[in-house]
C-alpha cells in the first residue's frame, strides 16, 4: 500500500543558467508530497502512522519555509546590486547548491533518510517533479 502526506512551504530561488525569466529572483508556494510504501501492520492497521510521517518531515519543511534556496553570491549579482543575506539560506544546503526542483528533491531525499519510497515536488500548480527511492538509491550508488 502507498501512503502520501502533503507539506507546503514558501521559498525563493534563482536559476542563473535558465534562459528565461527564472534566471531572476522569484519565489514559489512549493508543495512536497512524501510517499511511504509498505504492508499494513496487522496490529496497528497502519503502514505508517501519519503523525510519525509528519514528525519525520516537519523540521525539514520548516527549514525550507520562507528561506532562499541556493545562494548565488557572485560578482555578476553584486554588480547589479542584488543584496544577499546568508541568514536567508537553508542551513543544510551547500552555498553553491543549484536550486532546481530536481536537485531539491535529491537534497530532500538525502535529508529525510530511509523511510520514504517516493517524493514529489510541485514548484507551481503546473510544474511537478518526482523521485522514486529506486532512482535515488541508484544515483547515490554511482557517486
Amino acid at each position: 500500500m502507498l501512503l502520501r502526506k502533503t507539506f507546503r512551504f514558501e521559498a525563493s530561488h534563482i536559476l542563473p543558467e535558465h534562459p528565461g525569466k527564472c534566471s531572476r529572483l522569484h519565489g514559489h508556494s512549493w508543495v512536497l508530497h512524501v510517499f511511504v510504501e509498505g504492508d499494513i501492520n496487522p496490529k496497528t492497521g497502519f503502514v505508517m502512522d501519519f503523525a510519525d510521517l509528519s514528525h519525520y518531515t516537519k523540521a525539514l519543511v520548516e527549514s525550507l519555509d520562507h528561506h532562499h534556496l541556493g545562494a548565488w553570491p557572485s560578482e555578476e549579482y553584486e554588480c547589479i546590486g542584488l543584496y544577499y543575506d546568508r541568514t536567508w539560506a537553508v542551513e543544510w544546503l551547500p552555498e553553491e547548491f543549484y536550486p532546481s526542483s530536481e536537485n531539491l528533491l535529491y537534497a530532500i531525499g538525502a535529508r529525510l533518510g530511509q523511510f520514504w519510497s517516493k517524493l514529489a515536488l510541485e514548484e507551481t500548480c503546473t510544474s511537478y517533479a518526482e523521485l522514486t527511492r529506486k532512482e535515488f538509491d541508484a544515483t547515490r550508488n554511482q557517486s
